[in-house]
């Protein structure tokens, strides 16, 4: 079964790479302290605080071809393989498989606010995570 745990750290590892709402990185996604709520299959799975430093942040905000190249890298090395990428104005969505487990991921950016949907399928069962995030001020 895919853990909350390890759906949370995916679907944050997607903040990474937001997509572009336009060229301008600075509107993409600001550094900052982020509150995340999660539910998992439609029950609360409670919220916590993360901390996007400036430079996670410069790293989401680059171009699609360097999100694309990094997110491969970063599926290689959890032992996954990129099916799918796209982004399509401040939506991006992936389809990752990992052995015989698929996820796929929908999230939509903006400067201060995310809202990301995970399913993972394994052997014919599905699972949802969703998480909304919000900037809620400078990191301590």
């Amino acid at each position: 079964m895919f853990g909350i745990k390890t759906a949370t750290l995916l679907a944050l590892s997607a903040l990474l790479f937001p997509a572009a709402v336009s060229v301008r990185a600075e509107d993409r996604m600001r550094a900052g302290l982020w509150e995340v709520t999660s539910t998992w299959d439609g029950k609360s799975s409670g919220s916590h605080n993360t901390c996007f430093t400036p430079a996670m942040v410069a790293r989401g905000n680059s171009s699609a071809k360097t999100l694309r190249e990094a997110t491969e890298k970063s599926s290689a090395k959890s032992g996954c393989s990129l099916k799918d990428f796209k982004l399509d104005g401040n939506t991006i969505s992936m389809t990752q498989v990992c052995g015989a487990r698929t996820l796929v991921v929908l999230s939509t950016y903006s400067r201060d606010a995310f809202d990301t949907v995970d399913t993972s399928t394994e052997a014919g069962v599905s699972t949802a995570t969703h998480m909304k995030g919000r900037r809620i001020g400078d990191c301590k």
